[in-house]
């Protein structure tokens, strides 16, 4: 086909990287402020990022027993499937802390966890500012956001430089990783979109090769170059995900979250859920709101 027919049709092939890049997105969650007091004690392992912005000192993590003083006036990324401790250090009553939940889509858990293996703290930059002021100017004086398409979209844009400042911050093994994975052929892409769109179906290995029209010995190896992990480990991990963003954001009933994600029962669903996010479902509900 010649170029002048690709363009006239459409049917120009991205570069693999465009490919790739095309279908990263970062959804956001939940945004606003709210005042931290004693209750902010929790031991979380959540399958969601975190933006945190303190106005004061005094807020700080605990990972694998190292204590982590939250700065004020600095921004901090969280990644997701990272197990730390929340407390106000000794002495301090109450900080202010705007928070953004969000999720990272399109980029592979395991090439995510090389680029992010602990929390970063972000330099100091004036578009930050700037997205973080009218980000704030929009909240309620209760930290809660507006019904508000503006408001949205800055917070999308808060969490977007955020997490540009974050992967700039990259460690060399991260970096190299990340370039790797940018040279690899988006094969398996038909298989993450079938893992997308029918959570409540799991898809066997041999259907997955074949909507990506490959062996299933080559289809996997490819997956796990791509993905980092195994086709089952990855879409149980999406199921998770969806799982605690409905636990999160509605009162659908945890049996009805479990059928609807394809768990064959109850028990099943919590199992999986409590192993992967350290919390029972119902446990996770009740904190979800109050845990920053």
């Amino acid at each position: 086909m010649s170029k002048s027919v690709m363009v006239a049709t459409g049917h120009i092939q991205p570069p693999p990287a465009d490919a790739l890049l095309g279908a990263v997105r970062l959804d956001v969650i939940i945004a606003r402020g709210e005042a931290l007091g004693a209750a902010w004690a929790y031991d979380l392992c959540s399958p969601f990022w975190r933006l945190y912005v303190n106005r004061q000192a005094g807020a700080e993590l605990e990972l694998d027993q190292r204590r982590m003083p939250l700065r004020a006036g600095r921004a901090y990324l969280l990644p997701a499937g990272l197990r730390f401790r929340t407390r106000l250090a000794k002495g301090v009553r109450e900080v202010w802390q705007d928070y953004i939940h969000f999720e990272v889509r399109g980029i592979p858990p395991a090439l995510l966890r090389k680029l992010f293996p602990a929390p970063v703290e972000l330099p100091p930059a004036p578009e930050l500012d700037a997205l973080l002021a009218a980000w704030r100017a929009g909240l309620g004086a209760d930290g809660t956001p507006p019904a508000d398409l503006g408001q949205r979209l800055r917070s999308m844009a808060l969490v977007h430089a955020a997490f540009a400042l974050g992967c700039a911050q990259a460690t060399v093994a991260g970096r190299t990783a990340w370039a790797s994975w940018l040279t690899l052929p988006p094969t398996v892409a038909p298989a993450l979109r079938r893992i997308e769109e029918r959570p409540d179906q799991p898809a066997g290995n041999s259907e997955l090769a074949r909507a990506c029209g490959l062996g299933t010995r080559q289809f996997l190896r490819r997956f796990g170059e791509a993905v980092g992990l195994s086709p089952a480990r990855y879409a149980l991990e999406r199921r998770v995900a969806l799982a605690a963003d409905a636990l999160a954001r509605t009162d659908e009933p945890v049996d009805q979250i479990a059928a609807r994600l394809g768990f064959s029962d109850r028990f099943h669903f919590s199992k999986a859920f409590r192993a992967r996010v350290g919390l029972p479902p119902a446990a996770y509900r009740r904190m979800h709101f109050c845990a920053a």
